[in-house]
């Protein structure tokens, strides 16, 4: 693991790691921890560069949660020294250069996969099975919130040059379950955005036309109340979901509204996505599983935050 002492690294990556049977902690690297940032986690080495992990022959793949501005640089070293690499979301900064990373790991020979964990927990595969089966009708609107407060003034979220801003942060979360809903890009799009004094978008918002009626509305924040919020509506029922982006165990109900006013509370199953996302991961570089959620699937994802950002300059609020 690549910069191990990363906050989702070590509240959530690196637990799951641990608690996957058919996974190996064999080595971290950090600059910022004498241990690698894997002391409590068993990893058997500790390096202080990344460039002495990937020379570890051991090492079969890594996980990489740099900041986004790193990550085509780490992971294109990553697969030149013969790794496979689950890379924190978004992929990249740009769609350009997660292209460029995906042909790299091609190129080696590699698996590459985005470390999306959303869709690996129960609810969020029955939410994404409901909407494909046409219950709702034909989709006419959805709404999608992801915000919070980032209180942390050094955070590399806060910097342009490390890949920062609230929707390269938490816009996969909204964008994402958009295109799987409606199965294709969006014809149109509006924003707007509130910049810090950084230059990094602290909000914004956006608006998706994907034709055939179906538009759609979302919400990034870093500073803004915690909200995590979806909901697709379509002719015959809404689809209603709360804490939708980060679910964990105890996430598994959410609400179902019928055209003729009933109000239908629907449950899941719990789960761990991030341990969910891991075992993913492993099937892939054994080569048992196709990816859920291709690199083209990240890169297509990546042009419409860049529509976004591109339709906000217009829009935008110093």
């Amino acid at each position: 693991m690549l910069g191990a002492t990363a906050q989702v690294a070590q509240k959530a990556v690196l637990p799951a790691i641990v608690a996957s049977p058919a996974a190996r902690l064999v080595a971290v690297a950090s600059g910022s921890a004498a241990d690698g940032g894997g002391g409590r986690f068993g990893a058997a080495r500790a390096y202080r560069t990344y460039a002495a992990l990937l020379d570890d022959p051991e090492v079969d793949a890594v996980y990489v949660p740099l900041p986004n501005g790193l990550h085509r640089e780490w992971v294109e070293r990553a697969a030149a020294a013969g790794k496979h690499v689950l890379c924190e979301k978004p992929l990249a900064p740009t769609a350009a250069d997660a292209e460029a990373m995906g042909a790299a790991c091609a190129e080696a020979g590699v698996a590459l996969l985005e470390a999306y964990m959303t869709p690996f927990h129960p609810r969020a595969r029955a939410i994404e099975a409901l909407v494909a089966s046409g219950r709702l009708g034909a989709l006419r609107f959805a709404r999608v919130a992801f915000t919070g407060v980032l209180d942390r003034p050094d955070d590399h979220r806060w910097r342009v040059e490390l890949g920062g801003g609230s929707l390269l942060d938490v816009g996969i979360y909204c964008v994402a379950p958009l295109l799987a809903a409606a199965g294709r890009l969006p014809a149109r799009v509006e924003a707007a955005a509130s910049l810090a004094k950084s230059g990094v978008d602290a909000s914004f918002s956006g608006w998706l036309d994907f034709g055939d009626g179906f538009t759609a509305t979302i919400e990034c924040s870093f500073d803004a109340p915690e909200r995590q919020s979806l909901e697709i509506v379509g002719t015959e029922a809404a689809v209603l979901v709360e804490r939708a982006h980060t679910p964990g165990l105890e996430d598994v109900a959410y609400t179902l509204r019928h055209r003729d006013g009933r109000v239908e509370p629907m449950v899941a199953g719990g789960g761990d996505p991030y341990r969910g996302m891991i075992e993913h991961f492993q099937a892939v570089v054994r080569g048992e599983a196709e990816p859920r959620r291709s690199c083209a699937d990240s890169v297509a994802l990546l042009t419409v935050l860049e529509r976004l950002r591109e339709a906000s300059l217009s829009r935008v609020v110093v």
